[in-house]
């Protein structure tokens, strides 16, 4: 039953938790070369904070699953927690932007790349708590779906908003 396990999958938690956290330094990088271009343009302030929301998301789903001598439900309960407010603030910066785009495939891409970054930690999380369903695995899909949408996001913020 490796899927409900925490504790075998440290190594992942300490890869993940260290290039998530470089990442969201980058990212930082990114922001304060570009603030002045950013804030020109209203939809890029939440796409920064989408991006750093993920990463930092990462982060703490890693720390939860580093925490020693936690319970199945706890740490599932943890997870929820993390990825119910992950949701919230990646979907509602995300719908928050939608009004101001008038491209379709825009706005396609911009809630499906929030619900993509989000929703694998939140089945995780149930699934870690019934204890069927994947488990874990939807945290691993989570966290490289989260890497991919925040370096795609990071690389708008840095050299797209230049063009």
């Amino acid at each position: 039953m490796t899927a409900y396990e925490p504790e075998l999958w440290h190594e992942l938690f300490v890869m993940t938790g260290g290039a998530a956290a470089a990442l969201a330094g980058l990212i930082f990088v990114a922001v304060s070369l570009n603030h002045e271009d950013i804030l020109k343009i209203p939809a890029l302030p939440a796409l920064a904070a989408r991006t750093l929301s993920i990463l930092i998301a990462i982060v703490l789903f890693c720390l939860v699953g580093l925490t020693p001598g936690d319970s199945r439900p706890v740490f599932a309960i943890e997870v929820l927690v993390i990825a119910v407010v992950l949701a919230a603030i990646v979907l509602g910066t995300t719908l928050r932007n939608l009004g101001g785009s008038e491209l379709v495939r825009w706005r396609v891409s911009l809630v499906g790349l929030a619900l993509v970054a989000s929703l694998p930690g939140l089945v995780a999380g149930v699934s870690l708590l019934v204890g069927a369903g994947g488990g874990l695995y939807w945290l691993l899909a989570g966290f490289a779906a989260g890497i991919v949408v925040a370096v795609y996001y990071g690389w708008i913020l840095l050299i797209e908003i230049r063009r």
